[in-house]
């Protein structure tokens, strides 16, 4: 039996359905879903296979529909404030709109008639236990009412009452409900965990397991918005086909064997530059991952972990799914709207000694990939001794982008 196990993580959960997405789309299906929090209440709609209305209230949710309130600034110290305010005013943000959009959204005889079987994680503040409930166990007209409970996101949300006992996030018992799934029948996982606060326990059996975990930065978990949310959805997609090998990358997401054709391509002449870099003007790298490349295969993993972090390094935009081509056009592009500003600034704390400033390996990275253009190897021998992955980042710039 495959489960689906889906963390809690607030406004992260939009995340949840870019995986929901991919799953689709790969025709994968599962036999049971367990989840805490948000990942109970995107649960539901996958029991009830909704897709269509999930991503439709991910895409209007934000706080002034959730709450009727904005914060100050758009910055997570500012919500924080807002959560604060009210939690001292009300002991926590009113959540009836929430529990509204549950009761629109939860379809009791989809639910219940559904084949795909159903668990959720609370926690019961009035008896300080946790309560693992399955669909079989939640009485119909108390669904709601136990979605909410388990998605109570205590301090920032008000507890949930049913029946005289006060409930808060099941976050506070178990955020991956990864053995509540074992106890139902399950013998294979996959796992969505979206990386946010909450206890997480380890599996008391071990069964194949598939885990999707954000590769990147996504909404700060207080924060509902409908553009982070579309953000968070295409990345939830992106992480899910790279897990189940139908793209590749890390943080960055590209086509099948777009890689493997990027590296055909420039592996000569990165090999090139390197040798003549190295033995040619004496350069040393001593403790450097390059002593270590022997092989092509360890050239290759160089050049891929290269790709990887000079996108980082240019903030290349993470969300597309990229040829090799197009990637090196968003470098490009990233690299010259930066490169004369960045390295102006770099010149003016050198020549302030602001050295800590310096040590920003962003400007580091552009500023040796322009030493290497114009050559200038005295300068260059200097700065490889402290800047080693600096420079190796500059030359797989100067290699990809310069066509060297």
């Amino acid at each position: 039996m495959k489960a689906l196990v889906l963390s809690g993580g607030g406004a992260k959960g939009s995340y949840q359905i870019g995986v929901w997405k991919a799953l689709k789309r790969l025709h994968i299906s599962y036999d049971l879903v367990t989840g805490t929090s948000v990942g109970a209440l995107n649960g539901a709609l996958m029991v009830q296979k909704d897709y269509h209305l999930a991503k439709k209230l991910w895409n209007t949710l934000n706080l002034e529909y959730l709450f009727q309130e904005i914060p100050k600034k758009d910055t997570n110290l500012s919500i924080l404030k807002l959560y604060e305010e009210n939690f001292l005013k009300n002991g926590g943000m009113d959540v009836s709109k929430i529990e509204e959009m549950i009761k629109n959204s939860i379809h009791l005889s989809k639910f219940y008639r559904s084949k795909i079987d159903y668990g959720l994680v609370t926690f019961d503040l009035s008896n300080r236990k946790a309560k693992q409930l399955r669909k079989s166990e939640i009485p119909k007209e108390k669904l709601c009412d136990y979605l909410m409970a388990s998605a109570t996101c205590y301090p920032a949300f008000q507890m949930k009452e049913i029946d005289g006992d006060k409930y808060i996030d099941g976050g506070f018992s178990d955020n991956i409900p990864m053995n509540l799934a074992i106890k139902m029948g399950a013998d294979e996982l996959i796992v969505v965990d979206l990386k946010a606060p909450g206890i997480k326990r380890k599996t008391k059996k071990e069964i194949p397991t598939t885990y999707i975990t954000p590769n990147n930065s996504i909404s700060f978990f207080l924060n509902f918005n409908e553009i982070e949310a579309k953000r968070n959805m295409k990345l939830g997609y992106n992480d899910t086909m790279k897990a189940f090998h139908k793209l590749e990358g890390c943080a960055f997401t590209f086509h099948k064997k777009s890689l493997d054709r990027a590296f055909k391509k420039y592996h000569v002449s990165f090999e090139q530059a390197l040798r003549e870099i190295f033995e040619k003007h004496q350069i040393s790298f001593s403790g450097t991952t390059l002593k270590k490349v022997k092989t092509k295969d360890q050239l290759k993993q160089l050049f891929l972990s290269l790709t990887e972090e000079v996108g980082m390094i240019l903030k290349v935009d993470p969300v597309p799914i990229y040829w090799f081509y197009s990637y090196k056009k968003a470098m490009k592009e990233a690299l010259f709207q930066e490169d004369e500003k960045v390295v102006k600034q770099f010149k003016k704390e050198f020549k302030e000694k602001n050295f800590k400033k310096l040590l920003n390996t962003r400007w580091m990275t552009f500023y040796l990939y322009q030493k290497l253009e114009e050559g200038k190897w005295r300068e260059l021998k200097a700065l490889s001794v402290i800047f080693r992955q600096d420079f190796l980042r500059a030359i797989y710039l100067y290699v990809v982008i310069s066509n060297v």
